[in-house]
């Protein structure tokens, strides 16, 4: 009987050793290192965590107003969640008109969910549709975005391309509703004639 016992553990090895050279190579983690990420800081204090999040969210008449995903997002106490690779969609009706994206955001919201505010920082950039679909880009290091107010602004330093445009402006602020952008101090650009 021990010699019985012997043998299997025996047989057990092969497996064990095979188990543990799979983890090791593809990074997953043993069991009980399951739930703890090398990416987070366990003393952050963060209340949830998730990967690969999208939300939808409708105006009054059940029309999609804006979409919200992020690669990551991190809900914080206070209504604060902070998100990596952040990506905001504004349409009007059907229509996308505002594509907003960046590195890293924060979202201030109500204690019911309700976005307040996204604060979005670095590679900040963002695209608008036209009626005509002559597209106008938009870039700055860091940008703040009210979806209940339909507006946008900064005190950064933007960058704007377009049609037969470009423009620089320290700070800016634009009305999302009537598709204005108002440039705050030291304006620069050109506009030239394009030719189709």
């Amino acid at each position: 009987m021990k010699r019985l016992r012997y043998r299997w553990l025996l047989a057990l090895i092969p497996a064990i050793l095979i188990a543990w050279l799979l983890t090791e190579r593809t990074g997953v983690s043993p069991v009980e290192e399951a739930g703890v990420s090398t990416e987070l800081n366990p003393e952050t204090g963060y209340e949830g965590f998730g990967r690969g999040i999208r939300s939808v969210i409708y105006d009054a008449n059940g029309q999609m107003a804006y979409t919200l995903s992020a690669s990551q997002q991190r809900v914080f106490p206070g209504q604060v969640t902070e998100l990596t690779a952040p990506v905001m969609q504004m349409f009007e009706g059907n229509r996308e008109r505002w594509n907003i994206s960046a590195a890293s955001g924060r979202i201030r919201a109500t204690s019911g969910g309700d976005i307040l505010e996204l604060n979005l920082t670095d590679a900040v950039q963002i695209l608008h549709r036209s009626e005509d679909n002559s597209n106008v880009r938009l870039t700055s290091n860091r940008l703040t975005v009210e979806p209940p107010t339909q507006t946008m602004f900064t005190d950064a330093r933007v960058r704007v391309t377009g049609k037969g445009l470009e423009q620089t402006s320290q700070g800016m602020h634009a009305d999302l509703s009537v598709d204005t952008i108002t440039f705050l101090s030291d304006i620069q650009g050109r506009y030239y004639r394009v030719d189709n």
